[in-house]
């Protein structure tokens, strides 16, 4: 269940922004009974990492929330009155299982139907069925050649089923057909990317006193466009999703360093900022912030205090600075 440095500067459990929305609330218990979420911290017997762990990431599906339970080898889709409408228990996993992100695939109606998961463990992808938890195909697996990958981090798919799996180990995207083979690979730095609507790839790539660029993909993989966002002080980005007009949400380490706060923007499509906050992360989560039409959701969790407390996911407002 080892995990690389390489990601431990921008992936965070914990977003805080000033003015949270009375709206839609999700709490999970931890434990190990249907209803809760599994954890692995010092209480847990021979726990050897330098980290804890809870669930990994988390999806907004309509009124509905999906999550990762990790550590419990499982998915769950939860409804709006935090009751447990979908539970897919995954067989076959190891016994040091770390579930690292997933990307649900919704059917004609909307509705997701079947899901994508990524072992970190084994560098496994498998997709399953949400109305029997049967797996449907299974790629990847340790290694550096086509197909293989060394560490996934994310799990996107577009709206005619292709898979796009983000590896942090490789550096690059790679693009799978709704059957698992393999269309392409492409060089990515470790700053995430995003699918839009028309089903481009969205990434950023850094360059030495030029600062920060948004390329967008068409789903062929040719470039379409560039665009300098320049903040070239900051570090490490994260892309968190893109919006209507084809501008991002990223969130990066400020200039003088990581104090405590992360920087959050979200840029229009010419790359002019709309708006901008601050993140307070903590800890270890991959996927924390999930964009959703006009809102944002934030997961809140302390792993290593539990099981006390509570994985929690709400609505939270913009702090415009």
């Amino acid at each position: 269940m080892s995990r690389s440095k390489f990601v431990v500067a921008f992936i965070a459990g914990f977003l805080a922004i000033s003015g949270i929305a009375q709206a839609q609330q999700w709490n999970l218990a931890y434990g190990t009974s249907k209803d809760q979420v599994a954890f692995y911290n010092s209480t847990s017997p021979g726990f050897t990492e330098d980290a804890p762990y809870g669930p990994m990431s988390f999806r907004i599906v309509k009124d509905q929330l999906w999550v990762l339970d990790s550590v419990g080898g499982r998915v769950l889709g939860i409804g709006a009155k935090n009751e447990i409408k979908t539970e897919i228990k995954i067989s076959g996993l190891p016994k040091n299982v770390l579930l690292e992100d997933f990307a649900l695939v919704a059917g004609s109606s909307g509705n997701p139907e079947t899901v994508w998961v990524a072992d970190a463990a084994e560098c496994v992808i498998r997709k399953l069925s949400l109305a029997n938890g049967r797996e449907l195909v299974k790629i990847g697996g340790n290694g550096s050649e086509p197909g293989k990958f060394l560490q996934v981090n994310q799990l996107e798919v577009d709206r005619g089923g292709r898979l796009y799996v983000g590896d942090i180990g490789r550096q690059l995207v790679a693009v799978f057909t709704p059957y698992g083979e393999l269309v392409r690979e492409m060089p990515c730095q470790r700053s995430g990317f995003a699918i839009d609507a028309s089903g481009n790839l969205h990434m950023i790539d850094y360059r030495e006193n030029y600062g920060h660029l948004h390329r967008t993909y068409s789903p062929k993989g040719q470039l379409l466009k560039t665009l300098h966002l320049g903040m070239s002080k900051f570090q490490n980005p994260r892309i968190w999703g893109v919006n209507g007009q084809g501008g991002l949400l990223v969130s990066f380490i400020p200039e003088e360093g990581f104090k405590g706060q992360l920087k959050l923007f979200e840029f229009a499509g010419d790359a002019s900022v709309l708006r901008r906050s601050e993140l307070a992360p903590g800890l270890s989560m991959n996927r924390f912030v999930v964009p959703s039409d006009r809102q944002l959701w934030l997961a809140v969790a302390d792993f290593a205090s539990a099981p006390a407390g509570q994985f929690s996911v709400k609505s939270i407002d913009w702090d415009v600075k």
